[in-house]
């Protein structure tokens, strides 16, 4: 089986780096500087567990550089604006039948996936990665990738794709119901537009109780939204138990020395979210239309108010439409624009 990871930013190349680092055959498709770094010095993958240089693995910066073979299965993990471009990409050099494991987030890429390639299946990766430089990567926080058949079951292929992963050093799972672990992820990604709107990382944000707390209300909020628009995120085998994690955030209390302790972290071991890195880089979008804007969408459809959601998309969106860095605003800026769209929603 030969792995051709579409996308090779953060997580692809985390992925694939484990992946070859464990024997597989692995081909990366990513951006020129990444590409080629790593086809002339390997890539370093650093973790607080240590580092680590996988040099057996190559990159290329396009699928049209790539002669398929009969035993290819792709991982796309593009993000989702991205997803039309690259299957297209994808298909004009890939056979239909080749399966695609749609590693990102967002609910709506496996359905456009499955237009162009009969074998499709969803995964998510509920770990943390982030792009230092081109040739390296950090591994910062969890390891469990979830994978099924889109939309339903777990057969052969994915359960062999589950065991290659386990043996790159992930946990992974497989799902009779992989969108209820794709919705599951969409909720823990409402709270990247709000560590990228605070220029917060994970770590700080989790040992904060004002920040962990508004988490908590942002994610509760979508799943009131999934509730009443009948989406289960129930499945035997999801590794986010939200009742559990929604105590955690509401529990956390003033500690200082935990605080202090996250705000010691290393810039290259603290874990930002990709959103974030939209606004430090100035790209001019981020990826919270597919994640809030869900909700909120599907707010409008069944009746439910969504201040949270709708004020974190406003404000990240606006700050990636004129170019402004992290940390504009804080968090009693979040609050207050939370209450500006209840009074929005109450009287229209």
């Amino acid at each position: 089986m030969r792995f051709i990871i579409h996308g090779a930013g953060a997580v692809g190349s985390l992925v694939g780096g484990r992946l070859a680092d464990s024997g597989a055959e692995v081909v990366l498709i990513a951006r020129p500087a990444h590409a080629e770094a790593i086809n002339q010095r390997g890539l370093e993958i650093k973790s607080p567990k240590g580092d680590r240089l996988v040099r057996k693995l190559s990159a290329v910066t396009s699928p049209h550089e790539i002669t398929t073979h009969s035993n290819d299965v792709i991982f796309l993990t593009v993000k989702s604006a991205q997803t039309e471009h690259s299957v297209q990409s994808l298909r004009e050099v890939f056979p239909e039948e080749t399966p695609v494991f749609c590693l990102q987030n967002g609910v709506r890429n496996e359905e456009f996936t499955a237009r162009r390639f009969l074998n499709v299946y969803g995964a998510v990766a509920t770990l943390c990665a982030t792009f230092l430089s081109p040739g390296v990567v950090a591994h910062t926080f969890n390891n469990i990738i979830s994978i099924g058949n889109y939309p339903l079951g777990c057969e052969e292929l994915g359960l062999e794709v589950a065991e290659l992963l386990q043996n790159a050093g992930f946990r992974a799972t497989t799902h009779d119901s992989i969108m209820a672990i794709k919705w599951s992820k969409l909720i823990l990604n409402l709270n990247n537009a709000t560590y990228a709107i605070l220029d917060k990382h994970l770590q700080l944000g989790l040992a904060t109780p004002a920040i962990s707390h508004f988490m908590a209300d942002v994610e509760e909020e979508g799943l009131h939204v999934l509730n009443a628009a009948n989406i289960s995120v129930e499945d035997p085998n999801n590794p986010i138990d939200f009742d559990l994690r929604l105590a955690n955030l509401r529990n956390v209390v003033e500690d200082a020395e935990k605080i202090q302790e996250a705000e010691r972290l290393p810039m290259d071991l603290r874990t930002y979210p990709s959103t974030w890195m939209d606004l430090k880089l100035k790209r001019g979008d981020t990826e919270a239309g597919f994640f809030n804007g869900e909700v909120i969408l599907l707010g409008e459809k069944y009746g439910v108010p969504t201040p949270y959601n709708s004020a974190l998309l406003n404000l990240v969106e606006t700050m990636a439409m004129e170019g402004t860095t992290p940390g504009l605003y804080t968090l009693e800026d979040l609050h207050n624009q939370v209450e500006q769209q209840r009074l929005k929603l109450y009287h229209s």
